[in-house]
């Protein structure tokens, strides 16, 4: 049954499209792509991708590009084995992209453990790891080669613009779990890393068509070698997506349709260096189902349009990485990006973002592995006021400056590994933060392996969460949440002290290998925030009318000041292994519980700006890969959701299937089907404003894939 909502929790969940969470974050990332020779398994694969531990590499004995690309999201900022990660990481391969039936970054995620994906608007999709999943989650961090793409504007991620040919990705690289005291603020429930490949990689020419009962997509990328120490790459991307559905399948908008087109260049002038210039453009067009606040206290409720939509975006990318020797190697890093998007409920917010970063990587002896560097961002904000949402200042900048410094501490060879680390961070707004770990690795044994970790770390808060008022939302007479004869119209007020949330995890895991071919992974966390983002009410105004000599209606005051206690606890666990020749499979399993601290006026538990009922306590998923031939293969995923928002949101079980046929080399042929085992399904509730449900329909297509 649906429990009633409270006056606080309807103002919060109706209205905060707009309360968005500033975390900049200055990351070093290995966006060259680590080569590695083709292996049996995905787990095989995975681990050649990470590499082996920089200092283990001899100058000569690999390509410069597997030397200097010595980071990545896998917990050190360097090449690291996942069995080796003292950290919950699991990697999405290019061969599980390739035999996904997702069309969209977001549902290659589906099923890596921890992580939710929840469709909730026309375009718009739901990401996060472990908890807070809203469309703006703002305690993830998500980077493409090292670029946050994290927006200051909207403190989550846009994900309907990453529009990246799938052929171009090398991997996906998710940290389940606080990344902080490398990545910084915002890196708080879990960091994702998205790699492309080194364009060495690419000399040749991919297209990709996909037309399907709603969606339609296509996408070509081309690369070739200048020289022999000079390539390059292009690539163009284009979807139309029809939109979700209504509760009776009817149409609730008209499209959503976007582009993206880009280029990269990698150039190797020495032995010992390496260069990276990369580009990208992006624009897209969409309506929005939105339920629209009519404003004349006269006659309270919503009119129900489709609110268009829109984006710009550019970004260009430049990094140098040096070799200075075989213990010590450093990179220098600058990407400048440009963001203007229309959205609902405001007229307009453009965002520029200008960072540099320097990283320094030195291995002084076998003991000892340091990583350090110093980065500094400035963030250019500018937005508009409407009815719904007044700012106090359109245009802000915020500074911020960082450093930080790891050791990774082998203290019995190959046995036992101690990592310790902080970021130390300054920004304009909150001041300093501060966000130290500690990581412990032991391997007990062949095939047996435990971790442990404790770790800080911040989400500081956004600029609209600090100057904005908020009104997008009516209490109608009557509703459960209104006991009042009046309708009541909450006003939600930014603070301009502000300060940052905290979280203080604590991790543990274990890998083991089973029998041959079979290996399982288990990660336990229990996290524990303090100050997280809850309305404290004001008081109440009336709303006179000229024309009637009473009140008409209430505003509801609240200011975003208010500072909520929550726990969060659970576990992942994947299962993966061989079951014949020519078939794998993998099963995961997710469990999350939480408990909300209780408000000191009524007792009762806070009801966040953030809820965790958006979550799901249990998710399991199950992936097969069969070949049924040399050129035929079949690709299956089956996972089962359980209910959100108390049941509002009801549980669902879902199964992807991909038919592939090769009749030859560079061409491959499939028929696709999501969401098979129902006509639609409901994957998530707009918390943020005013919107009527969103069905996910069932949808087959056929895809054509060409490399010449």
């Amino acid at each position: 049954m649906e429990k009633p909502r409270s006056t606080r929790y309807f103002a919060a969940t109706a209205a905060l499209a707009f309360v968005f969470a500033e975390a900049p974050v200055f990351a070093r990332d290995a966006g060259t792509s680590v080569k590695s020779e083709a292996s049996d398994s995905p787990a095989q694969e995975a681990d050649q991708l990470e590499g082996a531990e920089a200092g283990a590499l001899a100058l000569l004995d690999v390509p410069l590009e597997d030397l200097l690309t010595l980071e990545s999201t896998s917990v050190a900022k360097k090449r690291q084995k996942v069995a080796e990660s003292a950290a919950a990481v699991y990697v999405v391969t290019q061969e599980t992209i390739s035999r996904s039936s997702a069309s969209t970054i977001p549902d290659l995620l589906r099923l890596v453990p921890g992580v939710e994906v929840a469709q909730l608007t026309n375009g718009s999709s739901a990401v996060t790891i472990r908890g807070f999943n809203s469309k703006i989650a703002n305690s993830l961090l998500v980077m493409v080669d090292g670029r946050s793409i994290y927006n200051s504007a909207a403190s989550g991620v846009f994900w309907d613009q990453l529009l990246l040919p799938f052929a171009d990705i090398e991997r996906i690289e998710v940290v389940r779990g606080p990344g902080a005291s490398l990545w910084g603020a915002n890196a708080v429930n879990g960091v994702i890393n998205i790699i492309t490949k080194h364009s060495s990689d690419t000399l040749d020419a991919t297209a990709t068509g996909r037309a399907g009962s709603r969606s339609q997509e296509a996408s070509f990328t081309y690369g070739s070698r200048l020289s022999d120490t000079l390539s390059f790459r292009t690539y163009g991307v284009y979807r139309h997506d029809n939109g979700l559905l209504d509760a009776n399948g009817g149409e609730l908008s008209r499209r959503w349709q976007g582009l993206s087109v880009g280029t990269r260049m990698d150039w190797q002038p020495t032995i010992d260096d390496a260069v990276t210039l990369s580009a990208d453009y992006g624009k897209g067009d969409f309506d929005t189902p939105f339920l629209e606040l009519r404003r004349s206290p006269l006659n309270p409720g919503y009119d129900p349009i489709a609110a268009e939509g829109g984006f710009k975006s550019y970004n260009v990318l430049g990094r140098w990485t040096h070799q200075q020797n075989e213990k010590l190697d450093w990179s220098l890093q600058v990407y400048h990006s440009y963001l203007n998007r229309r959205e609902v409920g405001f007229a307009g917010v453009r965002s520029k973002v200008l960072d540099a970063d320097l990283g320094v990587h030195w291995v002084p002896n076998a003991t000892h592995d340091i990583a350090v560097g110093l980065g500094a961002r400035q963030l250019d904000d500018e937005s508009t006021s409407t009815p719904s949402v007044t700012l106090t200042r359109l245009a802000n900048t915020d500074r911020w400056l960082s450093g930080y410094v790891q050791d990774d501490i082998s203290l019995i060879e190959d046995k036992l590994r101690l990592t310790i680390g902080a970021k130390l961070e300054k920004n304009d707004f909150t001041g300093f933060e501060f966000q130290p770990s500690a990581r412990v690795f032991l391997k007990v044994g062949k095939g047996l392996a435990l971790w442990g970790a404790v770790s800080r770390a911040v989400r500081t808060p956004s600029l609209l969460e600090r100057v904005t008022q908020i009104s997008l939302t009516a209490l109608l007479p009557g509703a459960p949440e209104n006991p009042l004869p009046l309708p009541v119209y909450p006003r939600l007020n930014g603070v301009p002290d502000k300060k940052s949330e905290i979280l203080l995890s604590y991790e543990a895991g274990f890998r083991a290998d089973l029998a041959e071919g079979w290996s399982l992974d288990v990660a336990g966390y229990y996290n524990d925030y303090s100050r997280l983002l809850a309305l404290a009410p004001t008081g109440f105004q009336p709303i006179l009318s000229p024309s009637i000599a009473q009140p008409v209606g209430l505003y509801a005051d609240f200011d975003l000041g208010g500072a909520a206690d929550a726990r969060t606890w659970g576990f992942e666990a994947l299962l993966k292994g061989q079951i014949a020749s020519g078939w794998r499979m993998e099963a995961s399993y997710s469990h999350l519980n939480y408990e909300v601290g209780p408000d000191p006026l009524s007792g009762a538990p806070y009801e966040l700006v953030f809820p965790l009922q958006g979550s799901p306590r249990h998710q399991l998923g199950l992936r097969s890969y069969a070949d049924l031939s040399d050129n035929v293969l079949l690709d299956t995923q089956l996972r089962h959701v359980s209910e959100l928002y108390h049941g509002q949101v009801p549980a669902y079980t879902a199964l992807d299937a991909r038919l592939t046929y090769r009749p030859r080399v560079g061409l491959e042929m499939s028929l696709i089907g999501e969401g098979l085992l129902d006509d639609q399904r409901l994957e998530f509730i707009q918390n943020l404003y005013p919107t009527p449900p969103s069905y996910v329909p069932r949808t087959v297509a056929a895809e054509v894939r060409l490399q010449f």
